[in-house]
């Protein structure tokens, strides 16, 4: 959510968009993880965002892009920075702040179901 809100008020020209590898486990309205395709579903991902950015090139100090994935670790966006750049994009990464012991809290507000164990190993893994 925070990153579509943060599109729809950067681009009122229009020339914005948001990418998720959480999308492309939607199944209409309902989110169906499977974690057999979550290698595909991020290269999916990487794939369709580099491809809208090499189409706003031109205007890409007027296009905004977000790629609103769980990124723990630097090597996790790596390939985002980098083809942003080629493309004439400017990077910014925003970090949301976020508190070790809110993590029961975190598990029980996140909108995918997604268990207070495996919100506590990506806890483990931030750089």
């Amino acid at each position: 959510m925070l990153a579509k809100n943060l599109i729809a008020g950067a681009s009122p020209n229009g020339w914005g968009a948001v990418f998720s590898t959480d999308d492309y486990f939607m199944e209409g309205h309902i989110y169906n993880f499977d974690p057999s395709k979550l290698g595909e579903n991020h290269a999916l991902n990487l794939k369709n965002a580099s491809a809208w950015m090499r189409e706003h090139e031109g205007v890409a100090t007027q296009a905004y892009c977000a790629i609103d994935n769980t990124n723990t670790q630097a090597w996790e966006y790596e390939k985002y920075v980098e083809v942003a750049k080629k493309n004439g994009f400017m990077v910014q990464i925003i970090t949301v702040e976020w508190n070790i012991n809110d993590i029961p809290l975190y598990a029980e507000r996140n909108s995918h179901g997604v268990p207070i164990e495996a919100i506590q190993r990506m806890a483990d893994r931030w750089e």
